[in-house]
């Protein structure tokens, strides 16, 4: 458990763009990601009233931060597969944006659902 831990703490300290980086390949490794739930997801909000979905590479990131507003909060899984096929569209069609790796110091990346596919797109194309 305390290589856990270090990994955790190494990962925290990662910059915007190296969490990012490290979302986009965690998730296409796993073909899975993360987002908090409550009888509904938890969201964000910014200055113009939009709604932003934060999401995260592992459980243990999303469960760092299921405080405060989400401390009833608990990490769900989302499968790859159903992600890119139903919520990519979805928020496209609500207007909400993603925040990817959020950290309980630190504010993540915040990106419209198209481009976080292409991104994970251009991931999955290295596997093929």
């Amino acid at each position: 458990m305390e290589g856990t831990n270090k990994k955790i703490e190494n990962i925290l300290k990662m910059s915007e763009d190296e969490r990012y980086d490290y979302f986009i390949r965690k998730v296409v490794d796993f073909e899975q990601l993360w987002g908090l739930s409550n009888d509904g997801w938890a969201l964000l909000g910014d200055n113009d009233g939009n709604r932003i979905l934060p999401l995260w590479p592992e459980k243990e990131f999303a469960a760092l931060c299921a405080v405060n507003q989400w401390k009833n909060y608990k990490p769900e899984v989302i499968t790859l597969d159903n992600f890119i096929e139903k919520w990519i569209p979805g928020m496209t069609n609500d207007k909400t944006s993603i925040n990817v790796f959020l950290t309980p110091n630190a504010k993540g990346t915040v990106i419209l659902p198209n481009d976080l596919y292409s991104d994970l797109q251009d991931e999955l194309e290295q596997y093929e």
